[in-house]
């Protein structure tokens, strides 16, 4: 194995012991509705980064497991809170969808598919 392999297997592994931890040791509440923001952020929080970097272990772009990661949650939210239908469910994975094909174009880093816009190039000529 490279150290890049063992460098995100032991980043994923002490993510996943923090959440495991703030499972443990923080007191839970009785619904979703009556946590507190300390509650909902110690448990997002470690759950978020634990899939951002197990998902990307396997999908090798931080990007695409972040959209992932957040659609999950977004998920795990409605379905705590009994909000989750088929709207909302058919909602969030159309727009985990758009950004996951968004990152995955990856190549252009402009807006246009042309680099040279002719104002912009003229510009450019005079400054110089």
């Amino acid at each position: 194995m490279t150290l890049k392999v063992i460098s995100a297997l032991v980043l994923t592994t002490i993510f996943w012991l923090g959440f495991i931890f703030v499972i443990f040791q923080v007191p839970y509440p009785e619904s979703l509705t009556s946590a507190n923001t300390t509650q909902l952020i110690s448990f997002f929080v470690p759950l978020y980064l634990s899939l951002i970097f197990t998902l990307n272990i396997f999908l090798k772009n931080i990007s695409i497991s972040a959209s992932l990661s957040l659609g999950l949650i977004f998920l795990l939210i409605l379905k705590a809170l009994d909000s989750l239908n088929l709207v909302t469910g058919l909602l969030i994975l159309i727009s985990v969808y758009l950004l996951v094909s968004y990152f995955k174009k990856g190549g252009s880093s402009g807006l246009t598919l042309s680099s040279k816009i002719p104002k912009l190039h003229s510009l450019r000529r005079r400054r110089h």
